[in-house]
Order: C-alpha cells, then sequence, then structure tokens
C-alpha cells in the first residue's frame, strides 16, 4: 500500500514538534511551562563520562547551583558523594574515582561555598551504566546540620562574607581566639587594598527591640574595634544593626536564636 506524501509530510512534522518541545522543555528548562519536579531539580547538575573525573560542562549548571546551596542553612556543611563504578577505568594518587570526582565538584561550589564548608565522601554503586551510555550525575548532595551549644560561638565563611555567631546575650566577643585570629588575617589580607567593610549586629527576638538594636550594635562595633586595633582605617569600616529585624532562622527554637546572634562583615573590593 502506498502512503500518501501528505500522511508521512504530517507525521514527520510531528516528530519534529515533539523533539523540539521535549528538548526544549525538558532538557534545556528554557521554556515557561510545567517541567515534572524530578527533571526541574536536576536540570543543570553535572554529569560524567564513563571513566571521567571531571564532569562535562552544562548552560545551567549556575542555575543549579544556586537551587543546590539554597536548601542548606547558615553554617551548615554540604555532603558530596562521588559515585563510582568498580569497573570504570582509572588510577589516581589522590584516591579513587568518587573521591576525585566529588573533589572536582567541590571546586565548582566556589565562590559562594568555602572548602571548609564542605565535606567528600565515595561510593561504590552498581548499576547499569556502561562505558557505552551516556554521561550520567554521578554524584549525590546532601546537607549536615550545624548544631552548637547554647555557650558557643562559631564563625562561618561564604563568598564575600563572614559571620560570628554569639553565645547568649553575649555583647563583646568575649576574647574568643578563634575570633582574634581570623580577624588579624582579614586584616593582613585587606590592609594595602581599597577594601570596604560592611559590619551589621543581629540578635534573636528575645527582649525589647530597641534594646536588641543597641545590642546588636554593641557586638558589630566590637568587631570593628578589633579591624581598627590591627591596622584598617574607621573610614574603610561601615558599622549598623538590624536588631531582630532580619532573622536567618526560627527564634521559636534556641538553636535557631543561636544563629540570629551574629554579626555579619561583608567585604567590598
Amino acid at each position: 500500500m502506498k502512503i500518501p506524501w501528505w500522511l508521512v509530510l504530517l507525521v514527520f512534522a510531528g516528530f519534529s514538534y515533539w523533539s523540539v518541545n521535549y528538548w526544549h522543555c525538558y532538557k534545556c528548562g528554557c521554556c515557561n511551562g510545567a517541567i515534572p519536579p524530578e527533571i526541574a531539580q536536576n536540570i543543570g547538575a553535572p554529569l560524567f563520562n564513563w571513566s571521567a573525573a571531571q564532569p562535562n560542562p552544562d548552560s545551567n549548571f549556575l542555575a543549579w547551583k544556586k537551587r543546590l546551596l539554597s536548601k542548606g542553612g547558615q553554617g551548615d556543611t554540604l555532603l558530596i558523594t562521588g559515585l563510582y563504578r568498580t569497573a570504570e577505568a582509572f588510577t589516581s594518587k589522590d584516591g579513587n574515582l568518587g573521591l576525585v570526582r566529588a573533589a572536582a565538584l567541590r571546586a565548582m561550589m566556589a565562590p559562594e561555598m568555602p572548602e571548609n564548608r564542605i565535606r567528600l565522601l565515595a561510593k561504590a554503586v552498581s548499576d547499569d551504566w556502561s562505558a557505552s551510555g551516556d554521561p550520567r550525575q554521578s554524584a549525590t548532595f546532601d546537607w549536615s546540620k550545624m548544631n552548637l551549644k547554647k555557650e558557643a560561638g562559631a564563625i562561618i565563611e561564604s563568598d564575600n562574607m563572614v559571620t560570628f555567631l554569639f553565645p547568649f546575650n553575649s555583647t563583646e566577643k568575649d576574647q574568643d581566639p578563634a575570633v582574634d585570629a581570623y580577624l588579624k588575617k582579614m586584616v593582613e589580607q585587606h590592609k594595602a587594598l581599597t577594601t570596604t567593610f560592611e559590619i551589621s549586629g543581629h540578635t534573636d527576638d528575645v527582649g525589647e527591640p530597641a534594646e536588641n538594636v543597641k545590642l546588636g550594635l554593641g557586638r558589630a562595633n566590637s568587631i570593628a574595634k578589633m579591624l581598627i586595633a590591627n591596622g584598617i582605617n574607621a573610614a574603610r569600616i561601615k558599622v549598623d544593626s538590624k536588631g531582630e529585624a532580619e532573622p536567618v532562622a526560627d527564634n521559636t527554637t534556641e538553636d535557631g536564636r543561636h544563629q540570629n546572634r551574629r554579626v555579619t562583615i561583608k567585604t567590598n573590593k
């Protein structure tokens, strides 16, 4: 039976439309149509070729990374587990293929996520992938929540900002050697440059709002004094207090209140 030419043309046009639409919406993620969540969350995820230590470049990676990092809380640790198959051919002094893949992905998290907040793991897996298969996402990403004691402080780095967490009801930094050492190192890095510093104090919601503004300002000023004492001109420093107005965590829990008792230093080069 001879198939009419117009039917062949119609089938070809339909298939072409479906192919373009599938790629545009489900692979590229560029259209405005609804994309299934399980597909949308992986658009831009780094993919590896068989036995490859470095992932393939992807134009949607930055958007994917932004979604991943937004899932972590202040001070949380990102766990990157590199996956590998025993049949993959790979030799390196830096460890097995899983660890090497995880290290490559860690480097791609910069500058938003510093290395000291990323932990690398490796895991051997068995699946149907082979040397002839398409590139795959050969890593998993999980978050480890930061837990602090009520009386403890912390230093959290991210991009061009550092955050100091304060113990309950503390105004000064309590001569914390770790904070002192960190600020001295920061001064050495920026003293000869034109970097300016925005220092902002924050509190939890315990107490009156006006008093919390004063408390936040006291915390910010204590950090500013340390920078000045180590050689930063006061004209390069701007200090303010948000009090309880800009929480980053839930004030109904002690852990959340602890994360809200903080001073941030933003460096502007």
